[in-house]
């Protein structure tokens, strides 16, 4: 029997009979939903991972990449071509929040910076869309498992540059740092750094990541993944000796705050016997391992001048300084772009943390509004949640203008469809 094509009932038949472009603008129609979805999110998985830490001059001896103008310009195309379309609500939070910043600089200063006000408008503006992708006949989400080949990709290539540093010239481990001129590649990130001073040994970034440490969040984030997925045993002891060699915690905190959740939740007693046996070989062995001295990072957070101590302390004593004696300044901030001139001031190191930037520069009042919005455009996703609580993290353990945590998001979060993910619950898959 000779197949039919089916054309929709509200379709409007030309007068010549002729269906031959209604058929072309259905088989375009069904292009967009299979491939248009994967297309955008998987351009903002690259931006997270493999160009990371591309920039162009004069932005990368600012610490700036491509990545952050690459993430609004591939949503309105996107929105341009039909891929992705305008989420009602999301646009209703993102204007809310915009006029929120804006009344509390107004409030909080005479004048503030204009040009920090709009990166950040730029920056947040892919939320608002949302994508159109179907679920497979399986009930999984191409985009995820497309994140997990790639996550094992940059894991062998840590492996890689962990276990070979005794046998090739470092400079070929770390390609980027060394061929690629330093114009077109993000400066001021410790992005080839030794184990500890002293030491011969250099810490893996997976060679496209800015750092070893968002390097350890990406395989954190993977790990988390693949549990709520497919529970590859090779696959997770790839990612999770791969974190080990970037010798940063900040991976192993998303673990350890999202694993036991998983276990609670969906009762992964294997998963208990993994970190039983994990900690025990910590204990065993003692600070003369490599994983000894990743478990004796943790006494960082109250060393001051580390880089644990400016990323998670700092700001508290930033606020103690400048903000707290000020219920004005506590309620409406310093106006946007006023971070850098008071942490230069400051009598302890502090990094740019979302947390601390947000209070800072926009007070109680515009810090509450920003992270509630965040939060929806974030958990209103039908991820799994665990899923959704590691990114998260990811996104508040980074600078609010680096575009790793926030690509992440929108190409496992904001962008698929949610039809895929409803598919597997139905499945039995990782709800939670």
């Amino acid at each position: 029997m000779q197949a039919v094509a089916t054309i929709p009932l509200n379709a409007t038949v030309p007068a010549d009979g002729n269906v031959s472009a209604l058929a072309r603008a259905a088989g375009a129609s069904r292009w967009r939903e299979r491939h248009g979805v994967m297309l955008v999110c998987v351009m903002a998985l690259f931006c997270a991972t493999v160009l990371s830490k591309v920039s162009v001059p004069p932005l990368g001896e600012r610490g700036i990449g491509i990545a952050l103008f690459l993430l609004p310009v591939t949503a309105c195309a996107g929105f341009a071509a039909g891929v992705l379309r305008i989420h009602p609500v999301r646009l209703a939070l993102f204007l809310l929040l915009a006029g929120v910043l804006s009344i509390t600089s107004l409030f909080g200063v005479a004048e503030f910076s204009v040009s920090s006000m709009g990166m950040f408008a730029v920056l947040h503006l892919p939320f608002v869309f949302a994508g159109n992708q179907p679920a497979r006949a399986d009930g999984q989400a191409p985009i995820h498992e497309f994140f997990l080949n790639l996550a094992l990709l940059i894991g062998v290539c840590a492996l890689a540059q962990f276990f070979l540093q005794s046998v090739l010239p470092v400079r070929f481990l770390f390609p980027m740092e060394n061929f690629v001129p330093p114009a077109f590649v993000m400066q001021h990130f410790n992005s080839q750094g030794v184990l500890e001073y002293g030491s011969s040994t250099y810490r893996a970034n997976g060679v496209f990541l800015p750092e070893p440490s968002y390097f350890s969040q990406l395989m954190g984030v993977a790990i988390v993944l693949e549990l709520c997925m497919r529970s590859r045993w090779l696959r997770l002891a790839i990612y999770g000796v791969a974190l080990l060699t970037a010798g940063a915690g900040t991976g192993v905190m998303i673990v350890a705050v999202c694993v036991p959740l998983l276990l609670i939740r969906r009762g992964r007693w294997d998963l208990l016997l993994m970190g039983v046996a994990g900690i025990a070989a910590v204990a065993a062995f003692g600070s003369s391992t490599y994983v000894g001295h990743l478990a004796s990072r943790a006494g960082e957070f109250g060393a001051v001048g580390s880089s644990a101590f400016a990323r998670f302390i700092g700001g508290f004593y930033l606020f103690d300084q400048f903000l707290w004696d000020d219920p004005w300044r506590t309620l409406f901030g310093f106006g946007a772009g006023s971070f850098s001139e008071y942490a230069a001031r400051a009598h302890y190191a502090v990094a740019e943390m979302p947390l601390f930037k947000m209070i800072l520069e926009f007070g109680l009042l515009g810090a509450l509004g920003y992270f509630g919005a965040l939060g929806y455009f974030l958990f209103s996703s039908p991820a799994p949640r665990i899923l959704v609580l590691a990114i998260l993290i990811a996104f508040l353990l980074n600078g609010i203008y680096a575009a790793f945590g926030q690509a992440l998001a929108l190409g496992l979060l904001v962008w698929p469809f949610a039809a895929t993910w409803r598919a597997r619950e139905s499945r039995g898959g990782c709800p939670a």
